[in-house]
């Protein structure tokens, strides 16, 4: 086989492979990847009413009127109608169990829940008490993201290419080689999702008191990503 290949093998964040491909050139694969941290700047909260009823028509009633308060309530604090989807509605029955005796229905309870996307992240806090004091009785969570989590990788994207650089600049130092070009760039084939892309925090409202004045902390977010790059030596 004509030429030589020589393999180096690079710590923890991949491996590089030198192979002699002409007379004149020879290619180096470099393999980098880079995380970067940012704010997330959109909370994805998820809300809901659940109300009870001796009938599924009472229950119903109850929960809509609730529920269309908590809306407006988001409304005036500054959510859109397209940031609010509903995610979740259910009608149950409620049994009684006697012993020898089939079970009785005693009542029916509805549930709808919600997600609210909140672009402001000051003012989450603030929804999270006007909604609760409205009627929303199940709080399930506040996501943090990025309104564009492509874009939120690109700093790790820049990284990881000057990684790649420095690394390919080492190898052709030791090889007293220097690098011409570069040939190709690849990125993995799936998206790589943002490490603790998303951060949840789970919460339980058991009663209809609001939780004035709990800090709400987005802290920052991890996104992550992998290069290739294919470089000419000569």
């Amino acid at each position: 086989m004509f030429g030589k290949s020589i393999r180096f093998a690079a710590a923890a964040a991949g491996f590089a492979a030198l192979a002699a491909c002409g007379q004149n050139d020879t290619i180096l694969t470099v393999h980098a990847s880079a995380t970067t941290r940012a704010a997330p700047d959109l909370a994805i909260v998820t809300l809901g009413v659940m109300a009870r009823g001796d009938t599924a028509q009472a229950a119903q009633a109850a929960q809509s009127t609730r529920m269309n308060a908590v809306l407006e309530a988001a409304r005036a604090a500054g959510v859109e109608e397209p940031d609010v989807q509903t995610v979740g509605f259910s009608l149950e029955p409620q049994y009684a169990y006697a012993r020898n005796a089939a079970p009785r229905i005693t009542g029916y309870v509805s549930r709808n829940t919600v997600t609210i996307r909140v672009k402001d992240l000051s003012r989450v806090s603030g929804l999270i008490d006007a909604t609760v004091a409205q009627g929303a009785n199940e709080l399930q969570g506040i996501q943090f993201t990025f309104q564009d989590e492509e874009a939120s990788r690109d700093a790790a994207r820049a990284e990881a290419l000057q990684t790649a650089r420095r690394r390919a600049e080492a190898y052709a130092e030791a090889a007293e080689m220097r690098v011409v070009r570069t040939v190709s760039i690849t990125e993995p084939g799936g998206i790589v999702p943002p490490i603790d892309g998303r951060r949840d925090y789970a919460m339980a409202v058991a009663t209809e008191q609001a939780a004035s004045g709990n800090a709400i902390r987005p802290g920052e977010l991890d996104a992550h990503s992998s290069v290739t790059v294919v470089y000419e030596l000569r």
